[in-house]
């Protein structure tokens, strides 16, 4: 359970709540409330969705906010300004790293969801449009003014480093990209697949409904899912529990079977479905697991509606992984660590992947003395 004393929380977040004097200042109020419940399925909705983005895409490396790639907008001539590998200093004179913890304070999740999703809505918390961003390029200080578009591709330009969503990396090594590929796409696919010598599956965010049938093709044993806990409330107020009642799924072996060394690319924006995916992976060693660690959220999502239109999400059941231990805000740890570095994403390169065909050359599977460590890329 989240340590925290609930009727302190909710008696500041109504003092708060009485002086705010906007509609997005009452639901900053309500997303610091949920924060604390440091539970990925944790919203506020309506949410501050941007019904316009900045044409960047924002990652960190070696320790700075770095632009990952940029956008192009429909119809926009001129080139913008940021360019992939400039480290951002600060935006409207605010520092970066403050404006990062602050939207940080507003998610509700493990540190490494809060970082991964304040990155992706950071313009949310940036207040005028356009922006003024400070950034370091090479040895020099640029400014550049950028402007929310409601028509950049950003989601696109995330995974425009990555092969396409099925592709031949080399031979007999495959590429196959479960957050873009449908389960439909996959299945076509199979047969190919299980005549590979290498296959690298991308988990890198959320995996496309369905996709967790890949397990079936990978072990000729019948599998289990990760264990689902649902609360039993029979006393008044909840004022304690009757226990858990637990339940998992079977995944019973399917033809055809990937019998070739395999390799799982994630990282903390594989949340729910993606980490229950990856959490059979772990268990049952399927395969090495490249990257960062997962969100650490996984259960069903309860809501609840408020006064104003408000309504608040939370995770409903108690998910632990197959041996028992604790999944919340833990998440699936990767065997092995990589992740883009500066000089990388200036020359265009997708590090974990790299990283991922170094193991699949050397030795097909990640040996035990290198589960923790880091890519040196």
């Amino acid at each position: 359970m989240v340590d925290v004393n609930w009727d302190n929380v909710l008696t500041r977040s109504l003092q708060r709540a009485l002086s705010d004097r906007s509609d997005d200042g009452f639901r900053r109020t309500l997303q610091r409330l949920v924060a604390r419940l440091q539970d990925g399925h944790g919203r506020v909705s309506p949410s501050p969705v941007l019904n316009s983005e900045w044409p960047l895409v924002l990652e960190q490396a070696g320790g700075e906010v770095i632009v990952a790639d940029t956008a192009s907008p429909a119809g926009i001539e001129s080139d913008i300004c940021p360019e992939p590998g400039d480290i951002v200093v600060s935006v409207n004179e605010m520092p970066i790293e403050k404006m990062l913890r602050y939207a940080e304070r507003h998610i509700s999740g493990s540190p490494q969801y809060e970082n991964w999703l304040a990155l992706r809505t950071l313009a949310v918390y940036a207040g005028r449009d356009p922006s003024v961003f400070t950034m370091r390029r090479g040895g020099e200080r640029v400014e550049c003014t950028v402007r929310r578009y409601s028509n950049a591709p950003v989601e696109q330009a995330r995974t425009d480093i990555r092969p396409a969503p099925f592709d031949t990396l080399r031979a007999h090594t495959y590429y196959v990209d479960l957050t873009r590929l449908p389960w439909a796409r996959v299945r076509q696919k199979l047969k190919v697949l299980s005549r590979a010598r290498n296959v690298i599956f991308d988990v890198r965010g959320y995996s496309r409904n369905g996709n967790l049938r890949i397990v079936q093709h990978l072990s000729r044993d019948t599998l289990q899912s990760i264990r689902l806990e649902t609360p039993q409330v029979i006393y008044p107020d909840q004022k304690r529990l009757a226990g858990y009642d637990a339940s998992s799924i079977a995944y019973p072996p399917k033809e055809p079977q990937i019998d070739g060394t395999v390799a799982f690319l994630t990282n903390a924006g594989a949340i729910s479905y993606a980490e229950a995916l990856i959490g059979v992976f772990e268990h049952y060693d399927l395969g090495v697991i490249v990257g960062g660690s997962t969100a650490g959220a996984n259960g069903n999502i309860n809501w609840t509606n408020l006064l104003g239109d408000y309504a608040v999400s939370w995770t409903s059941r108690r998910v632990r992984k197959h041996d028992g231990s604790q999944h919340h805000l833990v998440g699936i740890r990767p065997d092995i660590e990589a992740e883009r570095t500066i000089e990388g994403v200036r020359n265009g390169q997708d590090e974990v992947l790299e990283k991922a065909l170094e193991v699949l050359r050397s030795s097909g599977r990640a040996s035990s003395s290198e589960r923790g460590t880091t890519a040196s890329n």
